[in-house]
């Protein structure tokens, strides 16, 4: 692929990336189209948030935009540059050496246009538009782990996976847990420097602990980002009002990023979520929920 795209021929933005004027999406896209010829990759088309690569994946640009999008633009070429290398390596040779003790999970969103780089990394079911994947912390980098990379380095791959998840729930911590008042309902914020906050969501009743109990009802989460966690504990006469607050909340920091994970909502219970399906067009009156006949029961709603 060659040349840049003038303006008519720029894909059309999609939905999710609107947190991009229609300017800063056309230089994102000659940026792209510059870096992809300079490291020679292998490519059919740039499309409307998905790479397409010549042996049939995709790679999405979501993340890749959402950081651009809060960089100054002389960094773009760089930042990009890094993320396409780090992205087609993933799935090719092994980077460097890891230890068992290094593997953690990180979650990421289920989008279409990344199944395919998700499939090939051995990416697992999380939760509803949520897959996790192994990952270890390199320098200015989190890289994720291919499956293959495991059962090549002669290691049981569900070992592999319960390992991660220990080391992620017992070693990682978040650095911030603070109370927002939302107006009528209070908010838990769970937030953390490193890149795996939102793995942690299966002890977010011990994250939480010294500022609200979660008890046998559990508690209405999101996972907008791989930094963060909203969480409030069911039991008050507030939960409809907490719901109402957190929808929007959610929606708009995934659409902001960087490190999106869902925009949705789920009820945690015993370590377990279940979706919430929600509706929000933007404004006040239009924020809708859809409980579980079970949640419904325990909020009465």
């Amino acid at each position: 692929m060659s040349g840049r795209p003038s303006r008519t021929d720029t894909p059309e933005r999609p939905v999710d990336f609107e947190f991009m004027g229609q300017s800063e999406w056309f230089e994102f896209h000659c940026e792209l189209f510059d870096v992809v010829a300079e490291l020679d990759l292998a490519v059919s088309t740039i499309g409307a948030g998905a790479i397409r690569l010549h042996d049939g994946r995709s790679l999405g640009l979501l993340q890749l935009a959402q950081h651009c999008h809060l960089r100054e633009r002389n960094d773009w070429h760089e930042l990009i540059t890094a993320h396409l290398c780090t992205m087609t390596a993933h799935l090719h040779d092994i980077v460097q050496p890891f230890s068992a003790f290094d593997l953690r999970v990180r979650l990421v969103p289920d989008a279409p246009d990344d199944r395919d780089t998700l499939r090939g990394l051995g990416a697992r079911p999380f939760a509803e538009g949520i897959v996790q994947v192994l990952a270890i912390d390199v320098p200015d980098a989190v890289r994720c782990v291919p499956a293959r990379e495991i059962t090549e380095l002669g290691w049981d791959l569900d070992e592999a996976w319960a390992s991660a998840l220990a080391q992620t729930e017992v070693l990682e911590r978040p650095d911030e847990i603070h109370t927002i008042d939302i107006g009528g309902a209070d908010i838990i914020h769970v937030f953390g420097d490193r890149p795996f906050t939102a793995s942690m969501i299966g002890v977010v009743d011990q994250l939480v602990g010294e500022t609200a109990d979660i008890g046998p009802d559990g508690a209405i989460v999101s996972m907008p980002l791989r930094h963060s966690l909203l969480v409030h504990p069911v039991g008050g006469s507030d939960v409809r009002t907490a719901i109402a607050g957190m929808i929007p909340i959610t929606r708009q920091l995934f659409k902001q990023g960087p490190g999106s994970v869902s925009p949705h909502l789920y009820w945690w219970r015993d370590g377990k979520l279940q979706w919430i399906p929600t509706f929000f067009d933007g404004t006040i009156q239009g924020v809708e929920y859809y409980p579980s006949d079970e949640l419904a029961a325990v909020i009465g709603d």
